[in-house]
């Protein structure tokens, strides 16, 4: 490809605060600003930052700054950051990709290899306005002489100034525009991912695979390295047993990839090249992209079916702070309940939701393979939206080891956690999957769905009871399912493939080959990425886009007609997972 050259014409700068939807909407609709030809500054935080641009490009904006507000990097005194502390300094600027596909845009839904057919660039969805990163030093000096009306004070940031939405600037400044002048080169280079293999005695066609994406924006000492060094130490560890003489009853699949920063390249391309071995072989695709972002407690996201084996997984992993030690808390497990009990269970710790933003994506959304995502997080008492250096050129070595993780416990911790997970997968005769933890998941998200919209469901003549049905159909088929496991004669090899064939492929069907929401990269019916944040996880994403402000859509009758559809859908969907459930004689028809 050429070098592409991208030059906005002069605009009015414009504070849009996060650059969601729902700020774009308050000032359109609520300040009755037009945005077209402007030129957005928004701040990092809450949402992903390409879909920042995505509803600046809808808005009509011309261009987009983003900056590091102190509210969201900074805790405390701006004089005090990094390197004296972990918070960001007004010179850090924040960078990443803004695409907002997954994979080769050149090669949509198949690998980017030698054979493949190329689009032309003229083809492909790129972002249509230019956008830069900058610090909160620079930001200051164009936020502070903004004109136009006061921010409500949940746009207000810490920097000390007021705050307003513009457009322009104050006197004596009232003529000046901002030139936004961005120079990009789009360009085809190879990337490599490296993959190590352990071959499984009893079931070597089934993988339990293990990934870390290893290139960076900068430095890169937390994301990616934190976790390239614990995959590293997780493969050592292995190998230690295979020249001990272990050999693991499944193959494990170790993942280094390639070109994630720039949208998730090196997974996405393995997955659509693998596709067919992969959908038919892999147990499970268990992540660490980075293993520290904090040294206060695990945070693990997942799909329902592996929540009772990261619970039992953390309570055999010694706990890495000796304070917490000290209160009684000696696991990993002790200290995150302590720290993030669940709103569903008080008694367990939370367990979050896949969405995108990590390599775990094409695994889940492409081909339904159970996926899992752990790292060591901050405390929450801290207001911010990701540990402060993140894709700065801040992230150094010196940050983690004299500041985050002196000794390396926690990620040692995290490696001692991610080993565990994948040695019970590869190990055990019968597979630790829970699909009744599926059922309850189920339950809690059509209750949510219940409680949120259930008044304006009676009045459009909206049902849930067919999805009430299917999930108790469901509920039903996996309480009968783990009762015949716990008859199960584990020494009788095809009982055994067969019960595990069917918790490996529960998850996979609960994918739509059509796509969600209109994206056909999108197509895990329960959890997907959110319509409006790529880093956060809907619940029946298809859903929830069809509901979304649909009380402010032109054309009611058929925005209603799609909300009946997406019904139709998850009713289908949760039914379709029920019978893969159960007893191979139980099929329709007979």
């Amino acid at each position: 490809m050429k070098p592409l050259w991208q030059i906005t014409s002069m605009g009015d700068l414009v504070y849009v605060n996060y650059g969601t939807v729902e700020d774009f909407m308050y000032l359109t609709r609520n300040l009755s600003m037009n945005l077209t030809g402007t030129v957005a500054i928004v701040r990092y935080g809450k949402i992903f930052r390409g879909d920042k641009v995505k509803n600046g490009e809808k808005y009509g904006c011309a261009g987009m700054i983003i900056y590091s507000d102190p509210a969201d990097y900074v805790v405390g005194s701006t004089d005090r950051v990094f390197p004296d502390d972990w918070w960001l300094p007004g010179t850090g600027a924040q960078r990443g990709t803004v695409l907002s596909t997954n994979g080769d845009p050149l090669t949509p839904f198949y690998p980017s290899i030698e054979s493949a057919y190329y689009l032309d660039e003229k083809d492909i969805r790129l972002p249509l306005i230019p956008v830069t990163p900058i610090g909160y030093d620079d930001a200051i000096k164009y936020l502070s002489k903004m004109d136009g009306a006061e921010v409500q004070s949940s746009w207000r940031g810490n920097l000390n100034i007021t705050y307003r939405v513009g457009p322009g600037f104050l006197p004596p400044h009232e003529k000046s525009k901002i030139k936004l002048y961005v120079q990009t080169y789009n360009v085809k280079k190879p990337i490599k991912n490296v993959i190590g293999f352990i071959q499984g005695v009893h079931e070597p066609d089934r993988y339990v695979v293990l990934g870390n994406h290893r290139d960076a924006w900068v430095f890169g000492a937390i994301d990616p390295s934190s976790g390239t060094a614990t995959m590293m130490e997780v493969s050592r560890a292995m190998g230690q047993l295979l020249k001990d003489g272990w050999r693991p009853r499944r193959s494990i699949i170790f993942c280094s990839w390639g070109a994630e920063e720039y949208g998730l390249i090196g997974s996405t391309e393995w997955v659509e090249e693998m596709n067919k071995i992969l959908g038919s072989r892999a147990v499970a695709y268990l992540n660490v992209d980075l293993a520290i972002e904090g040294n206060a407690t695990l945070v693990a996201r997942g799909t329902p079916i592996l929540h009772n084996l990261i619970y039992e997984s953390s309570k055999k992993v010694e706990n890495p702070n000796p304070d917490e030690i000290a209160k009684g808390r000696r696991t990993v497990y002790d200290t995150w309940l302590a720290n993030s009990p669940s709103a569903f269970n008080p008694d367990l710790p939370y367990i979050g939701q896949l969405g995108s933003g990590s390599d775990y994506a094409p695994f889940l959304q492409n081909l339904g393979i159970t996926s899992l995502d752990i790292r060591y997080t901050f405390d929450e008492k801290y207001p911010i939206s990701s540990y402060p250096m993140y894709h700065s050129v801040y992230e150094t070595f010196n940050l983690v080891s004299r500041i985050m993780d002196r000794d390396f416990k926690y990620h040692q911790a995290v490696a001692r956690m991610w080993g565990v997970v994948a040695l019970a997968l590869a190990d055990r005769v019968l597979l630790t999957f829970d699909c009744q933890s599926y059922a309850n998941a189920l339950e809690r998200i059509l209750a949510s769905v219940q409680t949120s919209y259930g008044a304006l469901f009676l009045k459009n003549g909206i049902s849930l009871d067919d999805v009430t049905k299917a999930t108790e159909e469901f509920k039903k088929a996996a309480s009968t399912l783990h009762k015949r496991i716990e008859t199960l004669d584990i020494k009788n090899p095809l009982d055994v493939r067969r019960v595990n064939d069917q918790l490996m492929q529960l998850e996979r069907a609960f994918i739509d080959p059509l796509g969600i929401a209109g994206d056909a990269m999108i197509r895990h019916v329960i959890y997907a990425p959110n319509q409006h944040n790529t880093y956060a996880s809907s619940s029946f994403p298809g859903l929830e886009a069809a509901l979304f402000d649909i009380e402010n859509k032109p054309n009611q009758t058929e925005s209603w007609k799609k909300v009946k559809k997406e019904i139709s859908v998850i009713t289908f969907t949760i039914l379709s997972a029920a019978s893969t459930l159960k007893e191979v004689n139980d099929i329709g028809g007979l």
